[in-house]
């Protein structure tokens, strides 16, 4: 089995955005369904887990199905900086 950790945890404040970077619409998806679509069809990935900025999760899981993502089996929650948000992935 082979799980792609995807560290999405951060806030993007330097985007000047009022959310999260990784979840700005870019030609009708969120930013971070790109990324999943490529795991998603990768033939040797086969879980995708995702460290999610607090209070996003339900945003990722609804979007993801809406996109079809079925690999995504584990979200999250991320840290205070992006090594806590890396650790909690791992250690999840």
């Amino acid at each position: 089995m082979i799980t792609a950790v995807i560290i999405a945890g951060g806030k993007g404040v330097r985007m000047g955005q009022d959310i999260p970077k990784q979840f700005i619409m870019l030609d009708g998806k969120p930013i971070i369904i790109y990324t999943l679509e490529v795991f998603q069809k990768h033939p040797e990935i086969d879980n995708i887990l995702v460290v999610c900025i607090d209070g996003w999760q339900d945003t990722l899981k609804s979007y993801a199905e809406q996109n079809g993502i079925t690999k995504l089996k584990w979200i999250v929650t991320g840290g205070v900086t992006g090594q806590e948000s890396i650790r909690n992935g791992v250690e999840h």
